[in-house]
């Protein structure tokens, strides 16, 4: 290889991992001058334009370094550019075959299993994160993440063992005890969810994730008090969580707090004005305060006329008012 083609390369190489993804563009523009069929070129100037999330144009330069020189990271890449376009079936496809080429590559198996993830698929990602681990990795994220999809199909006891053995790492112990207070929430434990969460909020307090399960497992216990701490200490670091708000507001409402309720919900409904969930709580608020509230009702029959979660509920609450 032409040296001063190398050095292009090299000095594009500093640039990119400085984060100046135009300078090392140039880099790589002017090495491509000088041998356009250089397949760790087009590779790299793939990356640059897959950091500036321009994928069609990162698409095409790692296939054309592929057409030159078929290796694992290039088609791994590929895979990437393809799933940012929401190609998931082609992207699953180079993912799969980027194994094939390196089947030590944790970063492609990662891949695969976070698309498996993302689409769903989790008696498949469950099998990816079960070869890493048995394979290639001892690293605890591997046991969280398939703990995690375990969780999603209820297999809760599976799921506490595979966190036993994450737990035995002092890496990750944090999240680690998020997702096994998260299987005592849901199994009803939550003497031991509340403890289990309280030890990775002793690790990190700041961490609003855990403070927001911390919240739900006090209403499992019927403590609304406590929730709304919880709650409102998410909210004094991000007030603009319309989730958490709302779920303060739905809280507040069963809990007879209408007054309350309503007023969360129109801070909801100031920043998201069609927010249909807060639509919805906000007319069951105003009905529990006037049965005959003209604006409840027309909020009902507005969300039973749209497309979204809760028209079929709207629509049910408008036949009982009947």
């Amino acid at each position: 290889m032409n040296t001063q083609i190398e050095e292009l390369n090299n000095e594009g190489v500093k640039f990119f991992l400085a984060g100046k993804f135009k300078d090392a563009k140039k880099k790589y523009e002017e090495a491509l001058k000088m041998n356009p069929e250089y397949a760790t070129t087009l590779n790299n100037i793939g990356m640059c334009f897959l950091q500036e999330r321009d994928y069609v144009k990162a698409q095409k330069y790692f296939t054309n370094a592929i057409n030159k020189k078929e290796t694992a990271t290039y088609v791994l890449n590929l895979g990437h550019a393809l799933a940012n376009q929401g190609l998931l079936k082609e992207a699953e496809e180079n993912y799969i075959k980027s194994i094939q080429l390196n089947s030590n590559s944790i970063m492609a198996f990662k891949s695969l299993g976070s698309l498996y993830q993302k689409q769903q698929r989790f008696p498949e990602s469950i099998k990816v994160w079960e070869q890493v681990i048995r394979n290639l990795s001892a690293d605890s994220i591997f046991k969280i993440e398939l703990a995690k999809d375990l969780i999603q199909l209820s297999e809760y006891q599976n799921a506490l063992a595979v966190l036993f053995e994450a737990e035995k790492y002092e890496k990750n112990r944090a999240i680690t005890w998020y997702y096994m207070a998260l299987v005592h929430f849901h199994l009803k434990n939550f003497g031991l969810a509340e403890k289990t969460i309280n030890r990775s909020i002793g690790l990190e307090p700041e961490n609003l994730k855990f403070r927001a399960l911390l919240a739900v497992i006090y209403l499992g216990f019927s403590d609304i008090t406590n929730a709304i701490k919880q709650w409102d200490y998410i909210l004094k670091f991000d007030e603009n969580n319309l989730k958490i708000r709302i779920d303060k507001a739905v809280a507040l409402l069963s809990n007879g707090f209408r007054d309350e309720a309503l007023s969360e919900l129109k801070v909801v409904l100031n920043k998201e004005a069609n927010h249909p969930k807060a639509l919805f709580y906000k007319a069951l608020t105003l009905l529990e305060i006037n049965k005959k509230d003209k604006e409840a009702i027309q909020l009902l029959k507005d969300l039973a006329d749209e497309t979204t979660e809760f028209s079929k509920v709207a629509q049910d609450f408008l036949t009982q008012l009947k």
